[in-house]
């Protein structure tokens, strides 16, 4: 994996007090350091000379000198320049005083270490080469003045100072490496973060919608459940009306008792009989009022079970109505609230079945057991779904929120290829 040079915001700020103390630093360390290796040196030659050393060496070493210092005052302001064409020459610059001077030899060390750490292949040839040929300039004039050295000497010193050379050199390249490898995990791991917080973004957007779905589906059940109340209590006139009607029929018999007097007898049962008639004319034109929406019918018109198994099968849909237990006369005779809320869930399951399984046969059966009238209606399931009729499902919630109300249940569902709704009512 080739990894990218060091970005220029891996150099230092020139406004940091501190970054301008470590540049000094480095600055004056190298040039003590450099200046007891140039005494150690110097002091080599004299001990070598007697103390009379060629004025060519003396110049040498002033050379040496000179060079040594600039290059340690220079190395710790250089620090701040940018990666670019103006540092690799200063530092190649310097990296090439090593073969010139003594005192230079920290400031090189330095040089080459920063040049390693821009890990540029080009850049590192040229270091060592420079450092080659300074270094054999250096050493073959020194060999010429003291006339005692032969080549094969100062070769191996230029190889020396090539080896002594790469060794600052391949550090940088170590640092540098780790710097960039630094970088990148950092880079990842922002970049990871800021990936895991555009999830949880994400992941929030979708849990509120989900909620908003929710409530909507909610709101829907509950409007269809209002719906389903305020037709049961439409259809609660159906049944009113039926028992009122009955009361006029026992009142009107009330007229042929015997034990009162004729005239009292038909004056009391005229009279019960023309109240239950008002009430119910009265009802009914305040019932008519409470349900003049829309799309409701009229109150002669009320559903029944055979009508809509009739009308089912006029539009050519094939429906069978099975009694088992009681027959349409004990029921209507029992309760007309209930006759009216059966009908309104045979119409509910009817349009079902035309929707989600249109042509299949549709069977339904009215029985009486445990104390309740149970409607079961079954159809076959389609062989392929059908995906033109859109549903909600709200039909059959309003099926069993019909029945619950009259402290019954319903339930439905797939069972077996077929489509069974079933709903009961106390009887």
């Amino acid at each position: 994996m080739t990894l990218p040079v060091l970005r220029s915001s891996a150099v230092p700020s020139v406004r940091s007090a501190h970054q301008w103390a470590i540049a000094v630093a480095q600055s004056l360390v190298g040039a003590g350091v450099g200046m007891l290796l140039f005494l150690i040196s110097f002091g080599a030659v004299l001990v070598e000379f007697a103390d009379q050393p060629p004025a060519g060496l003396v110049a040498l070493y002033v050379l040496d000198a000179l060079v040594g210092i600039v290059a340690t005052l220079a190395i710790g302001p250089l620090r701040f320049l940018r990666p670019g064409r103006l540092h690799s020459a200063a530092h190649l610059l310097l990296a090439g005083a090593v073969g010139l001077s003594v005192w230079a030899m920290p400031a090189a060390a330095l040089a080459l270490y920063r040049i390693g750490l821009r890990r540029r292949t080009v850049l590192d040839v040229g270091t060592i080469l420079l450092v080659a040929g300074t270094s054999l300039t250096a050493l073959s004039l020194d060999a010429r003045l003291r006339e005692d050295q032969p080549d094969a000497v100062v070769l191996s010193a230029v190889g020396v100072m090539v080896v002594l050379a790469l060794i600052p050199l391949l550090i940088g390249h170590v640092v540098g490496t780790r710097h960039e490898l630094l970088a990148s995990l950092r880079e990842r791991t922002a970049s990871a973060e800021r990936e895991r917080e555009t999830a949880q973004r994400e992941r929030a957007a979708a849990e509120r919608e989900a909620t908003a779905l929710v409530r909507e589906r909610e709101a829907d059940t509950a409007r269809v459940r209002a719906e389903e109340r305020a037709a049961l209590a439409r259809d609660m006139h159906d049944s009113i009306s039926h028992h009122l009607a009955t009361i006029a029929m026992h009142a009107g018999a009330m007229t042929y008792r015997e034990d009162l007097s004729p005239d009292a007898l038909r004056r009391s049962a005229g009279t019960v009989r023309d109240a239950a008639q008002q009430a119910n004319r009265e009802l009914r034109t305040v019932l008519t009022g409470l349900r003049s929406t829309e799309g409701d019918q009229p109150l002669a018109t009320a559903p029944t079970l055979e009508g809509i198994v009739d009308r089912c099968r006029e539009e050519g849909r094939e429906v069978e109505l099975n009694w088992e237990g009681l027959t349409a006369e004990d029921l209507l005779a029992r309760d007309r609230s209930t006759v009216v809320a059966l009908a309104r869930i045979l119409g509910e399951v009817t349009v079902n079945a035309a929707k989600h399984a249109p042509g299949a046969p549709l069977q339904v059966t009215l029985l009486c057991e445990d104390q309740r009238v149970v409607l079961q209606a079954r159809n076959p399931l389609p062989a392929a779904p059908i995906t033109a009729a859109a549903s909600t499902g709200h039909g059959l919630l309003g099926v069993q929120e019909r029945a619950r109300l009259l402290g019954g249940d319903a339930r439905y569902g797939a069972h077996d290829e077929l489509f069974e709704v079933e709903a009961w009512m106390p009887w």
